[in-house]
């Protein structure tokens, strides 16, 4: 299975009949432009996942903790600034 030289003769004969001789170089050009295009994307889409390790690492949780929070149960008892 896969495309033949058959299957592109035929195919670009049908898109000469359709486009006619003048249009078809302009289609041509602006498939590979979009393809081209296409390909810079997925490329770059590509280079983002696989040079960014840190991306997929997930947070431990005791990363996410701040400084002011404590463990639940416990009592925090401060000197109130105006006394």
């Amino acid at each position: 299975m896969g495309v033949h030289w058959t299957d592109l003769i035929i195919v670009a004969f049908i898109a000469l009949l359709i486009f006619g001789p003048k249009r078809l170089p302009e289609i041509g050009s602006a498939m590979g432009r979009t393809y081209r295009e296409f390909r810079k994307s997925l490329g770059e889409i590509s280079e983002l996942t696989t040079n960014d390790p840190g991306a997929s690492d997930p947070v431990p949780p005791s990363a996410a903790l701040t400084r002011d929070t404590e463990p639940a149960g416990t009592n925090r008892t401060t000197a109130s600034p105006r006394a």
